[in-house]
């Protein structure tokens, strides 16, 4: 038999909320349809500024690239410094906080006109200007559809008009803020970070170093010794001065608590106190020699897998079943017998795939996401309370 499994022991997981808003049918293809007019201006724009390598999300260029391509290129460099400054830091509600002002003002730049034309300037109203219904009312409403669980709130307009009579729409009336889960929104982010783009590309480029942004994350690598000659002693103190100093300008808050500054060494990384340390970027981790996924992430997947089989079991021994529940659901997210139609993607997948990508871009490091995952099938088999990953090995002979 497997090991009794106890939920109660299991340690929360720290969740990073995200508010997304999605638009209506109508809406979402005239946004589709801005937002690939918008990406063509937006690459075009990037190249003739040579700031293309440094904006790294939501970017249409880009293809077959993801954000673990983006993190080995980053380590790599970082392995690749005797003596550097680290700084890795993240934008606080980035798209809740976008200036209006400043986005129009840099939308205009990037499509090279002198002011909005009709269309663009009734496309930029609808997502600075958006009103929303929150899916929460419209699920604790006494509709009988919702009652029903099916994917229609209402039967018809019309009476999704009568609801809006007795619920009126939440509207942004800020000078701030766009809905992200938009198909715009992930471009016009990118334009409204441009200046900010060119300010860190431009000390990495004198500093010798390297930058990089993926969203609301980012990176900067500088040469220490080049900061001593520039600044001194006390060049630490002053990098971060000058930092937030550029995030002010260009109205970018910038999350102090999740701000790291760190000092690699002869291949060891050091935090602020001086203490060995790892920088943590795009979900890695690297302390100077050995490249990791956070420990958090490998917790949540066994986590997620336990908690999945013990509801399982449950279901099982309450409703005298013969057969496991959820096998389809376990096997496809939990073991090598890997993705299926209604799964089509699982953590295993995706840390084989970061060990690829790491072995051939950052081949310098020792790169151990596999290693972190050796036990997977015993622990697996052991919370299942039966061995299938045998059917697996002798599927592939």
């Amino acid at each position: 038999m497997g090991k009794q499994l106890k939920i109660s022991s299991v340690r929360p997981i720290k969740r990073k909320v995200r508010t997304l808003m999605y638009s209506g049918h109508l809406d979402s293809y005239i946004y589709k349809y801005y937002s690939d007019l918008l990406n063509i201006k937006y690459n075009e724009w990037m190249k003739s500024t040579k700031l293309n390598q440094y904006s790294v999300a939501y970017r249409t260029n880009k293809k077959h690239q993801s954000s673990i391509n983006f993190a080995a290129e980053a380590i790599s460099f970082i392995e690749s410094q005797k003596n550097a400054l680290i700084i890795v830091g993240d934008f606080e509600h980035f798209f809740d906080t976008l200036d209006h002002r400043l986005l129009k003002e840099r939308l205009i730049r990037v499509l090279n006109v002198q002011k909005l034309s009709d269309d663009w300037y009734n496309v930029f109203k609808s997502i600075t200007k958006f009103a929303y219904i929150d899916k929460e009312s419209l699920e604790s409403s006494n509709s009988p559809l919702v009652q029903k669980k099916y994917y229609s709130y209402f039967n018809s307009i019309r009476d999704f008009r009568k609801y809006q009579k007795t619920h009126k729409c939440y509207i942004n009336t800020n000078s701030y803020g766009i809905p992200q889960g938009n198909s715009l929104s992930g471009v016009l982010a990118n334009i409204y970070a441009i200046d900010f783009d060119k300010d860190l590309s431009d000390l990495a480029r004198d500093f010798n170093g390297f930058y990089q942004r993926y969203s609301d994350d980012f990176i900067l690598v500088l040469n220490e010794n080049m900061l001593k000659d520039e600044y001194g002693i006390d060049y630490v103190k002053k990098m971060n001065s000058k930092l937030e100093s550029l995030a002010d300008i260009n109205r970018i808050c910038l999350q102090a608590e999740k701000n790291k500054t760190y000092l690699i060494k002869d291949d060891v990384i050091y935090n602020s106190l001086g203490k060995e340390s790892h920088v943590d970027y795009l979900g890695f981790t690297f302390d100077g020699i050995n490249v990791k996924l956070r420990e958090k992430s490998i917790y949540k997947f066994y986590r997620e897998a336990r908690k999945l089989i013990y509801k399982s079991k449950s279901i099982k021994k309450n409703k005298n079943l013969k057969k496991l529940p959820n096998r389809h659901k376990i096997y496809s997210l939990y073991t090598d017998f890997g993705k299926s139609k209604y799964y089509p993607s699982n953590f295993i997948s995706y840390v084989k795939r970061a060990q690829h990508i790491f072995d051939k871009i950052s081949p310098n490091t020792n790169n151990l996401m596999l290693l972190q995952l050796k036990n997977r099938k015993k622990k697996i088999e052991s919370a299942l309370g039966y061995r299938i990953h045998s059917r697996i090995e002798k599927s592939n002979k």
